[in-house]
C-alpha cells in the first residue's frame, strides 16, 4: 500500500513545537507578574505553589500538542518502503525536564524574605522558613580523621640553620641517630625530634624561592621540621656566625603548647649533640614524671641579665662566683647597673622544661614584650647571644616560687673528650662512659659514628635502665649546701632561708608594659578613620594599671 498523505518538512515541525512552548511560558510569566502585584506578602507562598502547579499543566499541554506525523513519500516498485518513524508519544502529562527546570528557577527567584526580617525571627521560625522554602536538608556526619597516635612523652627541638651544612647535618642525624633507639622518631616511639627553622632571615625577610622549595620537599619527605614565624639566628659581631636562636625557640614554644598538648617534656639541644634517648626517657620517667609542678633541668651555670642590653653578664659556675662577677662585669654594660640576678640557668648544649613551664613562657606578657623588643632591633643593643641564659631568666622570674634548674653534672651531659683540644678541655669535657647521657661538640660524620660506637660499647641494657640522679636536686638542696648561697640567690628565701641581699624573686624584675583599652565613645558620630578624640577621631583609650609579673 503506497502512502498518499503529504508530509511536513522537519523544520516546520520544530517551529510548531517551539511556538507552543513559548506561548505557555509567556502566559505563565504574565500571570505570575499580575498575581505578584496583586497578592499581599502573606499569601505569596500559596500563590507560588499554585503557579507552579499551573506551570506544570501548561508545560504538559505544550508538550502534548501533537505534531503531524510525517508521511512517507511513495517509493517506486519494486523497492521496499522504509518503516515509518513512529510519532512521539506523550510522556504522561509531565513537562520536558528543561521546561520544568526553568519554571522552578523562576519560582526560586521569586521567593520573598520573611515579612518581619530574618534577624528578628526566633530560631524555631527560622528553621521552619528554611524547611518550608527549601525543604529539609540533612547534614552529613563529619568524619574525623583518625589520630595517628597518642601524644609524645618528650619532644626534642634542634634549632638549625638554613645553609647546606645544616641541611647535611639534619640528614646525618636522620641516618645515624634516628634508627639507633627504638623510642625515637618511630610510629610506636615516645620521643620525637624536630628541627626548628625560622621562616625569616635574621634581617626579617622571607627566604628565596629555592630555599622555600627545598624546605617544602624536606618537610613532605620527613615531616620533622618545625617551621616557625621567627627570624633565623642573629649574628654575633665578635664571632661572625649566627649564635642566638632565642627568637626561634620562643616561637617554637608557642607552637608546641598547642601541637603537642599532652607532651610531658620539651628539650632543646644543639645540632652537634648526640642524646641517648632510651636512657633519657627512663631517667625522666623514674625521677621527674611523677613530680608535681614545673620542672627545668640540664647542667647549670650562673649569671645575671641586663634587659636593657639583651645580654647576660657576671658569669660563674656557682652562685657565689657569679655574685662577685656581677659586681665587676655588669656595670660595664651601658644598662648593666639594673641587671637581674645572679640566677642559675641550664647550659645551651642540652636543657629541658616541663609542659607547664613552657606554656607559661609561651603565654607570658613580659616574655612577649622582651621578644618583640628584641626582634625589632638590627643594631646594638640587640639579642645576639645568651639564648640559654635568657630562658634561665624567664624561669627565674616565672611565678613558681621554688622553681630552680636541676643540675645533672658534667660527667652526664658533657663535651666529647676527643673533639676538644688540650687547651679547651676542662670541667665540661669528658669521655663517653656508663654515666653519659648527652655528648656535645661533634663536627663531622666520623665524630658522630665514634660516639655511637662508644655508647654501644659502654652502655648495655642494664646501663640503659639505670636512672641518672641529679647532682643538685632542687631549691632546698641548693640553698642548704652553703650558708652564703642565700645571701647571693634571692630565691633561697622561698625555701625558708633568710635573704640578705634582696627579697624573694628580686624586686628589680620589671613589670610587663601596661596595655591600653580603646573604644569608640561617640556612637552617633562616624569618621572615615580611626584616631583619638584629640586628633579629630572618636576613640578613647584607658591605660591599665601596671602589673607585677607575680600578681
Amino acid at each position: 500500500v503506497r502512502a498518499t498523505t503529504r508530509r511536513y518538512p522537519p523544520w516546520v515541525s520544530a517551529i510548531m513545537r517551539a511556538s507552543h512552548i513559548v506561548t505557555a511560558l509567556a502566559t505563565f510569566c504574565l500571570t505570575r507578574l499580575i498575581d505578584h502585584l496583586a497578592t499581599p506578602p502573606a499569601g505569596r507562598h500559596d500563590a507560588q505553589s499554585r503557579h507552579l502547579a499551573e506551570a506544570r499543566v501548561s508545560a504538559s499541554a505544550a508538550a502534548s500538542v501533537k505534531t503531524p506525523c510525517p508521511v512517507p513519500t511513495p517509493c517506486p516498485a519494486p523497492t521496499p518502503c522504509p518503516v515509518p518513524t513512529p510519532c512521539p508519544v506523550s510522556n504522561g502529562g509531565s513537562p520536558p525536564p528543561s521546561v520544568l527546570s526553568t519554571v522552578r528557577g523562576q519560582v526560586r527567584a521569586a521567593r520573598e524574605k520573611p515579612a518581619n526580617g530574618w534577624k528578628t525571627l526566633p530560631e524555631a521560625e527560622k528553621r521552619a522558613y528554611i524547611e518550608q522554602n527549601y525543604g529539609t536538608v540533612s547534614t552529613p556526619a563529619y568524619a574525623r580523621p583518625a589520630r595517628r597516635r597518642e601524644g609524645w612523652f618528650a619532644v626534642i627541638g634542634f634549632p638549625v640553620g638554613i645553609n647546606e651544612a645544616n641541611r647535611q647535618r639534619r640528614a646525618l642525624l636522620r641516618e645515624l641517630w634516628y634508627p639507633e633507639y627504638p623510642n625515637l622518631a618511630h610510629e610506636s616511639g615516645s620521643v620525637r625530634a624536630e628541627f626548628i627553622i625560622g621562616l625569616l632571615t635574621y634581617q626579617g625577610e622571607g627566604h628565596d624561592d629555592s630555599l622555600v622549595e627545598q624546605l617544602h620537599e624536606e618537610q613532605m619527605a620527613h615531616g620533622d621540621l618545625a617551621l616557625v614565624n621567627a627570624r633565623e639566628a642573629t649574628k654575633d659581631p665578635y664571632r661572625g656566625d649566627p649564635k642566638c636562636t632565642g627568637e626561634k625557640i620562643l616561637a617554637w614554644f608557642q607552637q608546641v603548647v598547642v601541637l603537642h598538648r599532652t607532651t610531658r617534656f620539651f628539650l632543646k639541644a644543639d645540632w652537634d649533640t648526640w642524646i641517648h634517648t632510651t636512657r633519657l626517657e627512663h631517667t625522666l620517667r623514674t625521677l621527674l614524671a611523677t613530680r608535681q609542678g614545673p620542672l627545668y633541668f640540664g647542667n647549670t651555670l650562673w649569671c645575671s641579665y641586663s634587659l636593657r642590653n639583651f645580654q647576660p653578664c657576671g658569669y660563674g659556675f656557682g652562685p657565689l662566683q657569679a655574685a662577685g662577677a656581677k659586681k665587676v662585669e655588669c656595670p660595664l654594660l651601658p644598662g648593666g647597673g639594673d641587671a637581674v640576678g645572679p640566677y642559675p640557668y641550664a647550659a645551651g648544649l642540652f636543657w629541658g622544661m616541663s609542659y607547664d613551664l613552657v606554656k607559661w613562657i609561651a603565654g607570658s606578657r613580659l616574655v612577649y614584650d622582651f621578644w618583640h623588643n628584641a626582634s625589632a632591633r638590627f643594631e646594638p643593643p640587640y639579642w645576639v647571644k645568651g639564648e640559654d641564659s635568657a630562658f634561665g631568666f624567664f624561669a627565674h622570674i616565672a611565678p613558681f616560687p621554688e622553681l630552680t634548674p636541676l643540675h645533672w653534672g658534667w660527667d652526664i651531659v658533657h663535651d666529647g673528650w676527643e673533639f676538644r683540644d688540650d687547651a679547651e678541655r676542662g670541667l665540661c669535657t669528658s669521655s663517653v662512659s656508663a654515666k653519659s647521657l648527652v655528648v656535645h661538640s661533634m663536627h663531622s660524620r666520623m665524630d658522630f659514628e665514634l660516639v655511637r660506637a662508644q655508647f654501644r660499647e659502654r652502655c648495655n641494657a642494664t646501663c640503659e635502665q639505670t636512672a641518672l640522679p641529679f647532682a643538685v636536686d632542687g631549691l632546698r638542696d641548693l640553698c642548704g649546701r652553703n650558708g652564703n648561697i642565700p645571701k647571693a640567690y634571692a630565691k633561697c628565701a622561698n625555701a625558708g632561708h633568710k635573704a640578705i641581699d634582696g627579697p624573694p624573686n628580686d624586686v628589680r624584675v620589671p613589670a610587663s608594659r601596661p596595655r591600653r583599652t580603646c573604644n569608640n565613645k561617640v556612637r552617633e558620630k562616624n569618621v572615615p578613620f580611626i584616631a583619638s578624640r584629640e586628633e579629630g577621631g572618636t576613640i578613647e583609650c584607658v591605660a591599665e594599671q601596671a602589673k607585677s609579673i607575680f600578681a
